[in-house]
């Protein structure tokens, strides 16, 4: 351990020194890496927004109860809420009067309600209910509806429950996307760093019969890794900060609909690239070492 920390600023400048000196291989393995991570950035913008979303949607997403015409009283009210909150799935059920519900309806349906407000309002008193599993809330709507004072009971119907499905399984499925594209990175710079010891491989020899062990060959080896991952991280970074400042402000800050709300700029671009920056790093790092290792086993 001691001799590896006293020859560790020798490894690490033997490591810059290898990388200028092959500095055409280098930034082609950049290259290369640059274009997966910009892929792979993209991705994980578009996933963080996506989870954004869908959460926005979930909680969104209730079931508006109307109750009958002769439930006026506090105890029917009381009742109501204490049978709907009882069922499993829901979370939370938050009172609407009637007057309420009638603005409502002015709001989605136009001024001509306006007539109604007052003692002439024929709507009824109602709920809006929150769940725990929008999954369930079809199953849950067809519970409240079974209670006795509910008049009817409605959600934002299939179209809404499927786009949480398809927007969960986007997700998901960008997750598996996003480890496919690390092991093609770890793949891209293990294959590099084979062609930079292929080509030294002589000195590689000469360094075994001298005596030097295997993690005096590998470490520079996989700093190198490193820094060719660090290298290829700075244009995605630079393309996932302005690119994603640019897209924000083209539609400031949502997309058609108040619900569809990007994630502001900051912190959020710098966690991206902190992640693309980190882990290029690090996949440069052990895709050297699995190359340098197959490389050494092979050749011991």
């Amino acid at each position: 351990m001691i001799k590896f920390f006293k020859a560790l600023p020798r490894l690490i400048k033997t490591a810059f020194y290898s990388l200028a000196r092959h500095l055409a291989m280098a930034m082609t393995a950049s290259s290369v890496v640059a274009i997966t991570l910009t892929v792979l950035s993209l991705f994980l913008l578009l996933a963080g927004n996506i989870e954004v979303v869908t959460e926005s949607i979930q909680q969104d997403l209730q079931i508006h109860v109307v109750l009958k015409n002769n439930v006026t009283s506090k105890k029917q009210l009381d009742q109501t809420k204490k049978a709907m909150e009882d069922i499993e799935n829901v979370k939370k059920a938050r009172f609407s009067s009637k007057d309420n519900e009638l603005e409502l309806m002015i709001k989605e349906r136009g001024d001509a309600f306006k007539i109604y407000r007052g003692e002439k309002n024929p709507l009824s008193h109602g709920y809006f209910v929150s769940v725990k599993n929008t999954k369930e809330i079809k199953n849950t709507t067809e519970d409240i509806q079974k209670i006795k004072t509910v008049k009817d009971a409605k959600y934002g119907g299939t179209s809404v429950s499927k786009l949480v499905s398809v927007l969960e399984a986007i997700h998901k499925g960008g997750i598996i996307f996003i480890g496919l594209l690390t092991l093609l990175a770890i793949f891209l710079i293990s294959n590099a760093i084979k062609l930079t010891i292929y080509a030294r491989s002589n000195e590689i020899a000469i360094m075994r019969n001298v005596g030097a062990m295997n993690w005096y060959i590998k470490i520079p080896f996989m700093i190198e890794g490193m820094l060719i991952g660090l290298i290829g991280s700075i244009v995605p970074c630079l393309i996932t900060y302005f690119g994603y400042q640019y897209i924000f402000q083209l539609f400031s800050g949502q997309l058609e609909h108040t619900m569809f709300q990007l994630i502001p700029v900051v912190p959020f671009t710098f966690k991206v690239c902190g992640i693309v920056l980190l882990g290029s790093m690090i996949v440069g790092f052990v895709g050297s070492m699995f190359a340098t290792n197959k490389y050494l086993k092979v050749n011991r």
